[in-house]
C-alpha cells in the first residue's frame, strides 16, 4: 500500500507539448495524480540565448511552479527533466556537410546539414550544459533532481521515427502513445526496456554509454530509471 506523505509537487521539465502529452498519464498513474505537474520550456533548454547557469534556470523554473501553487521546498518531492541529445556527443567527423539537406538529417552514424561549423556549434554548447546538469543529483540539498534523455529525439526514442516530422504528426503520435501506455506505468516500463534501448545499469552508467561514439544518435532513453529508483524512494 503507498504510504501517505506532506511533499505536493512532482515537477516534471520538458521541451514541447507533444512531449508532456506522452507521458504525463504515465506519471500520472505511477505518482499521485494530484503531484504531477509538467513545465515546458516550448524549445531546447540547452540553447537557450541566456547566458544564465543551467542549475540557476532549473531554479528559477522550480520557483515559478512553487509559487504558481503556494508551496514551500518542503513540498516538492522531486524535479525530473526531460530532454533530447540530438546527437550532441557525436564527435564532429560525423557531422557532414549536404548542400541537400535542407533542414538537419540524424542518421545511425552521422548529422547531415549545410551549415556544419553552427551544428558543432551547437553540440559544444548542449554536451555542456548536459555534463552540468547530468551529474546534478540535488537541487540544494534537499530536492532529488534527475535529467533523461530521449535519443535522438523523443519520437525517435519512443516511437522508432527517425525522420523529422511536422507538430501535426507529433501530435497524433503522442496521442495515440498515451492511448496505449497512459493508465499503467507498468506497461510504458516494460516497452522501454525492451524497445528503446536502456544505456547502462545505474543513473550514471546511463549517461556515461550516451556519451561513446554515435550512442546519442542511436535509439536510446534512460527513462526506465526513474521507476527503478523513485519506486523504493517515494514509497518506502
Amino acid at each position: 500500500m503507498r504510504k501517505a506523505r506532506a511533499k505536493k509537487l512532482v515537477l516534471f521539465i520538458c521541451e514541447g507539448p507533444t512531449d508532456e502529452n506522452a507521458i504525463y498519464l504515465v506519471m500520472k498513474s505511477f505518482f499521485n495524480p494530484s503531484e504531477v505537474k509538467f513545465h515546458i520550456v516550448h524549445g531546447d533548454f540547452f540553447l537557450s540565448s541566456s547566458e544564465k547557469a543551467p542549475k540557476d534556470a532549473i531554479e528559477d523554473i522550480l520557483s515559478a511552479e512553487m509559487k504558481r501553487y503556494a508551496l514551500r521546498r518542503s513540498d516538492v518531492l522531486a524535479v525530473f527533466h526531460a530532454t533530447d541529445t540530438d546527437g550532441a556527443f557525436i564527435p564532429d567527423e560525423m557531422i557532414v556537410e549536404d548542400a541537400a539537406a535542407h533542414r538537419i538529417r540524424y542518421e545511425s552514424d552521422c548529422i547531415r546539414t549545410k551549415f556544419v561549423s553552427s551544428i558543432a556549434a551547437r553540440n559544444r554548447k548542449k554536451r555542456k550544459n548536459l555534463d552540468v546538469l547530468s551529474g546534478l543529483n540535488c537541487l540544494g540539498n534537499d530536492i532529488p533532481y534527475r535529467i533523461y534523455y530521449f535519443s535522438h529525439n523523443i519520437e525517435h526514442a519512443l516511437y522508432g521515427i527517425g525522420e523529422n516530422l511536422n507538430d501535426n504528426r507529433k501530435s497524433d503520435l503522442s496521442d495515440e502513445f498515451a492511448d496505449r501506455f497512459g493508465q499503467n506505468w507498468r506497461d510504458f516500463y516494460s516497452y522501454v526496456v525492451s524497445e528503446c534501448g536502456p544505456l547502462g545499469t545505474d543513473y550514471k552508467s546511463s549517461w556515461d554509454e550516451i556519451r561513446k561514439d554515435n550512442a546519442s544518435l542511436m535509439r536510446h532513453t534512460n527513462i526506465n530509471l526513474l521507476f527503478e529508483e523513485f519506486g523504493y524512494v517515494v514509497w518506502q
